[in-house]
């Protein structure tokens, strides 16, 4: 070839060449025919299928600056992506989806040696050199990401280079001390991964893979309502695997959907609005931050022993949606599949008619995001730093956003906190029950869940996790699911004991947080002022695990939810504050005005609780927002690029 256009045209017409190579003077012998080109394949490339029309005319923006360059010494300046990703092996082979990210520099040594020049970045695709002497171990058989970790979890490995087998997706794989990048290209080993430092990954982009030849972009420049939909429609299909048991002990759909709402989540709140404007729905988490344990498993790991991850719907539109736009699809794809009622047409049409396109995934620098998320320990002054003031966002989004909690739980092994936010089944749900069960529970404090025993805690090598579970009655004495709340999840309603700083938190502040089913039994407020009466329906006519309107076990008189006197008053304070009695009442005016304020959007709260589809579309707008933080060039689907 003698330009980069007729070359990369070449490449294009034969769906199994992965690299199109330009001579570095104009003087290279003209390109042999495509009979010839043909006649000297390796017998895994003449054989393998051709990509179809479709894919091959998908462009990167690389590769669109590039084919518009008439010089060769220019044109060789300007890689494509598939350049810089694939393996120089056969089509079977699965790569690694790092797309190219900066502009390779020609060392003094490369411009003297071969006719040709292969231009990528370092290390990401380079040969290292076939000298072992920085050779710490060596695996045959293992898949790229077995090879990845490898290098991640051995001390003294900064680089993985791996050789694809010419069948399947499994090969040989090094782990090396260095890579010495000047030598010539031969051989069929690549480099996969470069250790930025000590620990794994810093960028979720380097875990996934895109089946060659296609090529992973970094900037969705085309999306139109159908695609939106195949992307929707291919994580919910993940879905279809999971086994639909749901116990006190676990609940596949529930772990599975919570982690990719997770991921979204992490994700969007380390934007700063306030600072200098990084961050937000780019796909760029550090993924060596603790607070991030356990992503990996449901991106690309493949979680319940690699049944399932999100990686297996990605790579079939790696070469077409950027993973910063797919991560965001793959979460409303979650919220819709897993939606009851009113809340699933309202999201359905809602994502879709909000959704705009053109983010760009960022594959290196995201270290700046460790330890920017919200620390639940903190409780509402972490939602204030990070969702008001970061992500601009009122106290009733705010309220919104943490909706999310209504899918999965925590885990010790995660994040060193114990319990699910509802039920078991309901954890499965998007629906306002996180809502409804801050209202129509009572909780109390739960100290050390995490076992932070008085040696590690001394040595630095722990910190005690404490939260908040149900302690109403019968949730006690059951043994039941766990369920529990975190600081950052009461305090939205709920304050401190009287005379505290207005924080609640776990471990300093030791009250019962629980609210009357009618403010009204103060007879110092007007009945209305905190109505529980919709909140109480929607808990299936439950408050404190108590049925209302039926007589108490044990011949306590009616249940009476709603009833002004004092004998329900008292009813309710033992049955919601079973496991805490004689704790003193965190704050709320959902006990008395008197007893208020309440948290900061305890009033959002109670109507999340009360009106489901009111939540729902509040969520919608709150979520558009946060996912487009930080991107101002977004385009509606079906508006593409010329």
């Amino acid at each position: 070839c003698t330009a980069y256009e007729e070359c990369d045209a070449m490449r294009r017409r034969r769906g199994s060449v992965l690299y199109a190579k330009v001579p570095k003077t104009p003087a290279a012998p003209a390109a042999p025919t495509e009979a010839t080109t043909t006649a000297t394949m390796p017998a895994a490339e003449t054989t393998a299928a051709t990509t179809t029309d479709a894919t091959t005319a998908t462009m990167t923006a690389a590769e669109t600056t590039a084919a518009t360059t008439t010089t060769a010494a220019t044109t060789t300046a300007a890689t494509t992506a598939a350049e810089t990703t694939a393996p120089t092996t056969t089509k079977a082979a699965t790569t690694t989806a790092m797309p190219a990210t900066t502009a390779a520099s020609t060392t003094a040594s490369e411009a003297s040696t071969g006719s040709s020049q292969l231009v990528m970045p370092f290390p990401v695709g380079t040969r290292c050199s076939s000298d072992n002497s920085a050779l710490l171990l060596s695996l045959v058989n293992v898949t790229v990401h077995e090879c990845m970790e490898a290098c991640s979890s051995r001390d003294g490995c900064s680089f993985a280079d791996f050789e694809p087998s010419l069948v399947g997706e499994k090969g040989f794989c090094r782990a090396l001390t260095s890579c010495d990048e000047t030598h010539s290209c031969s051989g069929n080993s690549v480099v996969i991964f470069q250790k930025v430092r000590q620990g794994s990954f810093d960028s979720p982009q380097w875990m996934m893979t895109c089946p060659s030849p296609k090529v992973p972009v970094l900037t969705t420049h085309c999306m139109t309502e159908m695609q939106y939909d195949l992307a929707v429609q291919s994580v919910k299909d993940l879905f279809a695997q999971l086994d639909k048991t749901c116990t006190a002990d676990a609940c596949q759909e529930a772990d599975f959907g919570g982690c990719i709402l997770r991921m979204a989540g992490h994700d969007l709140m380390d934007f700063n609005g306030t600072g200098d404007g990084r961050g937000g729905s780019d796909a760029c988490t550090d993924m060596d931050d603790a607070d991030n344990a356990g992503l990996p498993e449901c991106l690309f790991r493949g979680e319940f022993d690699g049944l399932v991850s999100l990686n297996d719907a990605y790579q079939l539109f790696c070469d077409q949606i950027s993973l910063a736009d797919f991560i965001v699809i793959a979460a409303e794809a979650v919220m819709q599949h897993l939606a009851v009622g009113t809340t699933k047409p309202a999201l359905e049409q809602g994502f879709r008619d909000h959704f705009r396109f053109g983010r760009t995934t960022a594959v290196e620098g995201c270290t700046f995001s460790h330890g920017v998320l919200p620390n639940p320990a903190d409780s509402c002054v972490a939602v204030e730093n990070v969702f008001v003031k970061n992500m601009g966002l009122t106290w009733e989004e705010s309220a919104a956003l943490m909706g999310v909690h209504t899918l999965g739980r925590a885990q010790i092994r995660h994040s060193g906190y114990d319990g699910w936010w509802t039920t078991p089944e309901g954890s499965r749900r998007f629906d306002n029950s996180y809502f409804v069960n801050i209202l129509a529970g009572g909780w109390c404090e739960e100290l050390n869940v995490n076992g932070c025993d008085a040696a590690a805690l001394n040595a630095g090598e722990c910190v005690e996790k404490h939260q908040w579970k149900r302690c109403d009655k019968g949730m006690v004495e059951s043994g039941l699911a766990h369920e529990m709340m975190l600081n950052s999840d009461l305090c939205l309603a709920y304050l401190d004991q009287e005379g505290g700083d207005g924080q609640l938190r776990a471990g300093e502040d030791h009250c019962c947080a629980w609210v009357h089913s009618n403010t009204a039994m103060d007879a110092r407020v007007n009945v209305g002022d905190f109505d529980m009466g919709g909140v109480i329906r929607n808990n299936g006519n439950f408050f404190c695990n108590q049925e209302c309107d039926r007589p108490l076990e044990g011949g306590g008189g009616l249940y009476a939810c709603g009833q002004d006197t004092r004998a329900q008053s008292v009813r309710e304070l033992e049955a919601c504050c079973a496991g805490a009695a004689g704790a003193p009442d965190c704050r709320s005016n959902g006990l008395s005005e008197e007893r208020g304020p309440g948290g900061p959007a305890v009033e959002s709260v109670r109507r999340f609780a009360e009106d489901e589809l009111f939540f729902a579309l509040t969520f919608v707008d709150v979520w558009k927002k946060v996912t487009e933080n930080g991107f101002g060039n977004l385009r509606s689907l079906g508006h593409c690029v010329a």
